[in-house]
């Protein structure tokens, strides 16, 4: 007598949802026409007739492929490995098929190797088969059917809605489309007749070419860090790369941009949150991580070191078996090889911006003189060294600077950059101080170089970080004859209107002497979001507001305990306790004000959490003397407060931590938990005031 394993169809169905988005699912089905070597991955969804498909030119699948396309978890795929089109490959789980059933139920095949097939699954019907392994799909052959694979799908509604909404940004479609860094594989994206397509891609180089700082590269094979400014090498440093079977190339360009700059900049390189970023590719794939090489990593470390404006790729290319990932390919799956790798990151990343934010000042537009024009007695034995003396003190490169003398001018050159010096002559020959060296002019600023604000600024008066203006002939300048000037605009008596989002302006400083001509100093003013931490110690980056002044919260003894153990752990490395332990935060907070005496019929005829969660930010929320009160005490700027309480924000994180205490990070990512805590933190805060501020009742 035997007995035979069978396998019901609801596995099937179970197995589909460790694939956590379409997106992702997208991206499989781009992986299985690069690993069959196709030239071409052709993308294509009509909206109208709800049809999606994807097509390639690769070997296409005989019987024997379609057999194990069909086999649950096995695969001919070793992930890493060079097949034979001299590509890494990218699957080996085989649940790639799975990928299909993320769009709609209904699904088609067209495959040509040997000969032409067709052949369609019904996905309601193979998950409600008792036995899979009696489940058979038929085989027609097509001889209409030419190289290649093309997979068509029914889409549902749902999709549909999804689709429009994600590919309305050009941030999303564009990595799509250049989900491969390989200009042998073109992927296109035809959505309701507007296509996009790979082969367009914009160089790098080609961004914001007047405000571009370095374009630095690092190779793990030469190990050495190279910065270069309009295209001249700049500097260089030896940095060890100590992982053997890792190749690592980094490129990056780095701007210092102007107010609004940031919008020329292609739209591949920005993060889910706008921000720029630099993309990560393991073995040629889009890696969906956009924290393993933060350019905001110096914020909270030091921020006068901060070379946040940075695009680039970083390319990662490894053989090594233990390199894997989460179901979402957003990070490692942890292990001692990949730690080393986000740690190396994380230890380069520091060091490119120590060494590039030192070195950054006045190469953007070359302005690196201390004076425009100088008369012709300031020296008439013509010493270089003395020309020198004009070159800006917080160049970093002003030893190297080039200076060629010629009768009316000097030229300052470096990097094929130049700075003109104008000599003038005193056409007074019977001036008896006209052989006398002439002072240069100078104004004095309260602040070297750069200035942080925080934000909300308030109006700011310019003038107040004015020391002394001082003339040729060594005479205080009245500060009415500054002209001030931010971003090349002209502040009438100085003043510079509020400001409320992260920025950095120019603010340029000037006089005319009658002597010297024009004088010149800047000053850069940083506008940043102030961080305070929730807890009465301070953690490391997590629950944090948008405020000045660190906030205590004291309700609950058990939230108080468990913020600071989550506070504790790094988020890379704990993702899954993290997202577990989100919605315990809300269910505190919900109980102690169950629990007051103060709010007894709040949740009157309320029974889900949900709702409840729901309802005190719109008991707050509809009352704005209470928003003025918590912002009052909070240092939260009232117009940040109110904009956070949003209820389809909130209704989102809510559905998000519903997700984490249950699947915990099948569905959520690092960069989901740091937006949901970016919530949660005001509801604490919320939560706090209303139990202990008497004027909220």
């Amino acid at each position: 007598m035997k007995s035979n394993i069978r396998v019901s169809g609801n596995i099937i169905g179970e197995l589909s949802e460790k694939i956590p988005t379409n997106i992702i699912a997208l991206n499989e089905l781009i992986k299985n026409s690069y690993d069959a070597g196709a030239s071409f991955a052709s993308i294509e969804i009509n909206t109208s007739t709800k049809i999606l498909s994807i097509k390639d030119d690769g070997c296409g699948m005989d019987k024997n492929d379609i057999d194990t396309l069909f086999h649950i978890s096995k695969s001919t795929k070793i992930h890493g490995s060079k097949n034979e089109y001299d590509r890494i490959t990218q699957g080996s789980k085989g649940l790639g098929f799975l990928s299909v059933f993320k769009f709609g139920k209904i699904v088609k095949w067209k495959t040509f190797k040997d000969k032409g097939y067709n052949f369609s699954i019904n996905f309601d019907q193979l998950t409600s088969a008792d036995d899979i392994s009696k489940f058979e799909i038929e085989l027609l052959e097509d001889d209409s059917v030419s190289k290649g694979t093309e997979i068509i799908i029914e889409v549902d509604d749902y999709n549909i809605s999804l689709f429009n909404e994600y590919f309305s940004s050009e941030k999303n479609y564009k990595k799509i489309i250049h989900s491969f860094d390989d200009k042998k594989f073109i992927i296109t994206l035809a959505i309701d007749g507007n296509t996009y397509s790979s082969e367009n891609l914009t160089s790098l180089l080609s961004n914001q070419k007047d405000s571009q700082l370095f374009h630095i590269s690092y190779n793990s094979t030469t190990q050495k860090i190279i910065f270069k400014h309009n295209n001249k090498i700049a500097l260089s440093e030896i940095y060890e790369f100590p992982i053997n079977t890792v190749n690592l190339d980094i490129e990056l360009l780095t701007f210092q941009l102007k107010s609004h700059g940031k919008e020329s900049i292609d739209k591949l390189f920005f993060n889910p949150i706008d921000d720029l970023t630099p993309l990560v590719y393991f073995n040629t794939n889009l890696f969906n991580n956009f924290n393993i090489f933060d350019p905001n990593i110096m914020r909270n470390i030091k921020t006068s070191q901060v070379l946040n404006q940075m695009i680039g790729y970083i390319r990662i290319i490894s053989e090594n078996s233990l390199i894997d990932f989460n179901s979402d390919r957003s990070q490692f799956l942890q292990n001692e090889l990949t730690d080393s790798i986000i740690s190396f990151l994380y230890n380069i990343n520091k060091k490119i911006q120590e060494i590039g934010s030192e070195n950054k000042y006045h190469l953007v537009g070359f302005d690196i003189l201390k004076e425009k024009s100088v008369l012709s007695t300031y020296n008439k034995k013509k010493n270089i060294e003395k020309y020198r003396e004009l070159i800006k003190d917080n160049f970093t490169f002003k030893k190297k600077v080039n200076i060629n003398i010629s009768k009316d001018k000097v030229i300052y050159s470096l990097f094929g950059k130049t700075a003109t010096l104008v000599i003038k002559r005193n056409n007074s020959t019977k001036d008896a101080d006209q052989d006398k060296e002439v002072e240069p002019a100078k104004i004095v600023l309260k602040f070297k170089d750069e200035l942080e604000i925080d934000i909300p600024s308030g109006q700011i008066d310019l003038k107040k970080y004015l020391i002394s203006i001082i003339d040729s002939k060594g005479n205080t300048v009245n500060n009415d004859k500054i002209v001030i000037k931010v971003d090349n605009k002209k502040k009438k008596n100085g003043i510079l209107n509020s400001i409320n989002k992260p920025c950095q302006l120019m603010a340029v400083y000037s006089f005319k002497d009658a002597q010297t001509g024009l004088v010149i100093e800047q000053l850069k003013l940083s506008f940043i979001k102030p961080i305070s931490y929730i807890t009465t110690r301070k953690p490391t980056n997590l629950f944090t507001i948008p405020a000045y002044d660190d906030y205590e919260i004291n309700y609950s003894q058990y939230l108080d305990k468990l913020i600071r153990q989550i506070n504790k752990l790094p988020v890379n490395k704990y993702l899954e306790v993290i997202s577990c332990s989100l919605r315990v935060l809300f269910e505190l907070s919900i109980d102690a004000i169950n629990k007051s005496k103060k709010y007894s019929l709040i949740f009157k005829g309320i029974n889900d959490i949900d709702k409840k969660i729901l309802k005190i930010v719109n008991y707050i929320k509809d009352n704005e003397s209470y928003i003025s009160e918590i912002s009052n005490k909070t240092r939260i700027e009232y117009k940040s407060l109110k904009k956070m309480l949003s209820i389809s924000d909130y209704e989102r994180v809510i559905g998000k931590t519903h997700l984490g205490s249950h699947k915990a990070t099948m569905y959520i990512t690092e960069e989901d938990i740091r937006y949901i805590i970016k919530y949660l933190s005001i509801f604490i805060v919320l939560t706090n005031e209303m139990l202990n501020n008497k004027k909220i009742i």
